[in-house]
């Protein structure tokens, strides 16, 4: 799959704020893929330009988003449903820190 320039740009920093939010470091996850040690350092400084389908489907498995969203791809093929789901397996956590962080994400976008 490539991406333009800026696409990939946004992808790179897409995938560097999921990988954050699950907690696991460059090394981490490229282990759970399966690769070189180095390789999703090497995806989000974009000398890898070009992420086969089969390790962006796997990513996306592993950081528990689906491919629209770890490709940027704002909802496109989901039902209102699909979306709700989504939120309540977010809010499904005994986590305070995470839900603190949900409920000031939420403030400020129904302030807008």
């Amino acid at each position: 799959m490539s991406l333009h320039p800026l696409d990939g740009k946004q992808f790179r920093a897409r995938l560097v704020l999921l990988r954050n939010a699950k907690g696991s470091n460059q090394e981490q996850l490229s282990e759970k893929l399966g690769r070189a040690y180095n390789y999703i350092s090497r995806v989000e400084t974009g000398r890898i330009k070009t992420v086969p389908y089969d390790v962006l489907a796997k990513l996306a498995i592993i950081l528990d988003v689906t491919l629209d969203d770890l490709l940027f791809v704002e909802g496109l093929t989901e039902t209102p449903e699909d979306i709700k789901a989504r939120i309540h397996r977010w809010l499904d956590t005994s986590d305070t820190q995470k839900l603190r962080k949900y409920y000031r994400v939420l403030l400020t976008i129904v302030e807008e």
